[in-house]
Parts: C-alpha cells; structure tokens; sequence
C-alpha cells in the first residue's frame, strides 16, 4: 500500500480526533499536498458535523447491526468503490464514538461516506451514476467506435494524465500516453522496440476520450442542462437505467446498474463520431504507469510526429488505403471506426512490401496521422467522402471534400489524389 492510500484510510479517524499526535503530523503533511485527500476530509468533516446535530436522535441496536449488515452488502455487491477494510474502519470509528453509537445518525454518516443513498431509499439520478466518472483515481474500460459491436476494441487504464492503452486487432502494440507532456511511448511487446512520438495538441480531443467525457458531464451541471431520465431496459445482459444529455454538437447517454448505481456503457455521440464506453472498473489498482523505456527494450531513434498532421497526412491515408490495403480502389468508408478495423490488415500486408524495414514504420504512421487529421471533422466539422467503388488514379471524381475552419471555400480531394479549392455549388450532388 502506498503512502497516499495509507493516509486516506486515517481521514475518518483524523476527522474524528482520535490519532496519535505522530499520526496526525503525517496526515496533515500530507494533505498540504494531496487536494484530493483534503477535498475528501472537508466533505467527511461537513459529514461528521451534520451527524453531530442529529446526535440525540436514538435508534436501537438491532437498527444500526441491520443499517451494517445492508451497508457490507453493498460492498460485496460492489455498490461501492471503498474496499471493506475501509468500510469496517469508519464504521468502528462512528460506532465506538459516543456521540454516534447506537444513534440514527450513524446509519446517515455511513450512507454519505459510501454514497449509498440510492441503496438505502433514495430515487437514483444523474448525480449519483456519473461520480466515479468524475471522481475515480484511476479508471479502466474499453472503448468502441462506431456502431459495430464487432469493432476492433480499444482497452484503456487511466491514472491522471497518464494512459495506458492496447487494442485488440494489435496485440503486440502498447501505448503510453503522458498527456501533460504530449507524448507517447509506443511499445512492441514481440519485436522488444520502442520509441517516443510527438502527439501535440493531438492529444486534447483525439487521445483523451474519457476526458470528453467529463466535460460534458460538467458542462450539464454548470450550466445545468436538461438530462433526460430514460425507461429501465437491458444493456448488455444487464438491467440498466439512462440518462441523456448534451447540446447541439455533442450528446452523453450513461447507463447504470439500478442496484449498484455505477455506469455499465456510456455512449458520446459528437458529430460523426459515436463512442461507445463500456466494462468499467473505477479505482482499481494497476500497475504502474511510466514513460521509461522497459529493461530488454531497444529505442528506435526516428523521430515521430503526430502535432502537425494536416490534409497531406489525410492523402497519404488514402494513398495506402487503396493502394496497399484494397489493391488499387479506395474504401466504401472512412472514419475512425473503420480505421481501427483496418490497420490489423495493414499490419499484416506492410511486411510483405518489399521495401527497406524504415520506409515500413512509416508506412504505418502515416496511415495513423492522416486519420488523426480527419478526426478534427469527425468532431463536428464539414465533410463528406464518396469514394465508394472509386480506383485509385481517377482524376476526373471528388472522392473526399471537407471546409476548413475559417474558410469560405471548401478542399477537394480528387481520385487521382490530388488537393484543389472547390466552391460549394461546384459540390459533387
């Protein structure tokens, strides 16, 4: 157990006064530099306070040993993400506490800490499913693009800003994301190579989705938007309960477990784009995440660059798309959904080209940046692609047009891959 889990398992009892005066200087150390544990102690403190008021109040033995019983419950059920050898402590705090044995605001002390009003009584809302989401120190899921359950499955664990991530058509393929750096680490866990890549302001939109997530999720809160409560159904072999909401651009649907009320799928519909978010687990322990080349790895020196990915990037993309990928025609679609589900093909197809090992990284990469370059579009900008049954080389059919931000006049990409000005009543019906 680290540092910062030891002291958060002392918070009730240092809110309570009842540490050694050694103890309390660790734990006072420490929340002058951890916010999270001294944003926990106030709210545990507001708690206490609140349960000292209610303090006259009596209920009987058999009362609290019920309100106990129903509470570890919840715990094996998984209706909370506090392990039950913290649950154990805080109660044996309150319970061995004057002021709160055997009183009603035991049971309420209890239910606040674990956020177990809906457990309890309560009428589950919006509030009460999207807290891990905001609150969780480290977060794992999985994440589908598009529609197509079938989809390639992309496996997140996030701790802060780091991020550790595989998909499942790239089994030997690591990633390691420092979002405050802006960089990643990409690892080949057959070949042992590594190597760091520039991501840039890439990394806002296109490598964070959980963090998309959240600002919408606050952004209904501030501005408190309307949230619809949506009928009980099944999700994924599960009961579940919905809520949706969003703004003109972007639209949030959670769904929870009406028992556990923790988020089972979240679906993010922004402009293109639909994200689907699912087998969550909030503050599990993982490994840790770092940047460091692992023992046995070999560096690859190339220098990689995903900041800068402009409409180049995007005809490279669709050069090797047609060329490599579909032997001469270009794609019925393109998106991020259909990408994640063709770059396992262009895995399997780039050893076989017989050109020098270097010019076969690249390869790859640039079939990664130009996609990255038309997600700016999938996330809400003007675009449209029609190259369906199109061969590579025709000069004379529009195959992919799209505005740029700030322009009145729309790019055109052509089958022979060439990049020209278009107006819009030039458009291709």
């Amino acid at each position: 157990m680290n540092t910062h889990d030891k002291i958060n398992e002392l918070l009730t009892t240092f809110a309570l006064g009842e540490l050694s005066p050694q103890e309390s200087s660790d734990v006072e150390t420490h929340l002058a530099e951890c916010p999270q544990c001294a944003s926990e102690l106030e709210e545990l403190r507001t708690v206490l306070e609140c349960a000292d008021a209610m303090s006259r109040l009596s209920a009987d033995e058999q009362t609290c040993q019920s309100a106990k019983q129903r509470i570890f419950e919840a715990t094996a059920s998984k209706q909370t993400s506090k392990p039950p050898a913290a649950i154990e402590s805080i109660w044996r705090m309150i319970m061995t506490t004057k002021k709160f044995r055997l009183a009603a605001a035991a049971i309420i002390v209890i239910a606040a800490i674990l956020g177990l009003a809906p457990f309890l009584g309560g009428t589950v809302t919006f509030a009460d499913v999207i807290k891990p989401i905001l609150n969780a120190r480290t977060i794992v899921f999985d994440v589908v693009f598009g529609n197509d359950e079938a989809s390639p499955v992309m496996h997140e664990e996030v701790a802060g800003s780091l991020i550790r991530r595989t998909v499942s058509n790239i089994p030997n393929m690591v990633m390691i994301l420092d979002l405050d750096n802006r960089k990643m680490l990409a690892l080949d866990t057959a070949a042992k190579t590594a190597g760091y890549v520039e991501i840039g302001k890439v990394g806002d939109k296109t490598q964070n989705y959980i963090e998309g997530v959240r600002r919408i999720i606050v952004e209904l809160q501030e501005k408190k938007g309307d949230v619809e409560k949506l009928a009980e159904c099944e999700i994924d072999g599960r009961k579940a309960i919905g809520f949706k909401g969003g703004n003109p651009k972007e639209k949030l649907t959670v769904w929870a477990d009406p028992k556990t009320v923790l988020p089972i799928r979240v679906e993010h519909e922004i402009g293109q784009l639909h994200i689907v978010f699912k087998n969550f687990e909030f503050d599990r322990q993982i490994e840790e995440i770092g940047m460091d080349v692992p023992r046995g790895y070999t560096l690859d020196n190339a220098q990689l660059d995903l900041s800068d990915a402009a409409e180049q990037d995007l005809i490279e993309s669709l050069r090797i798309w047609a060329e490599i990928i579909l032997d001469g025609t270009f794609p019925d679609a393109i998106g991020t959904d259909h990408y994640m589900k063709q770059i396992a093909v262009l895995g399997q197809k780039i050893p076989r080209l017989d050109i020098p090992d270097s010019e076969k990284v690249q390869l790859g990469f640039k079939f990664g940046k130009g996609m990255i370059f038309l997600q700016k579009f999938e996330f809400g900008g003007k675009w449209h692609y029609a190259g369906k049954g199109v061969k590579l080389g025709n000069a004379d059919k529009v195959i992919l047009w799209y505005k740029p931000e700030g322009s009145s006049a729309y790019r055109a990409i052509y089958g022979d891959l060439k990049a020209a000005d278009i107006s819009q009543e030039n458009l291709p019906k």
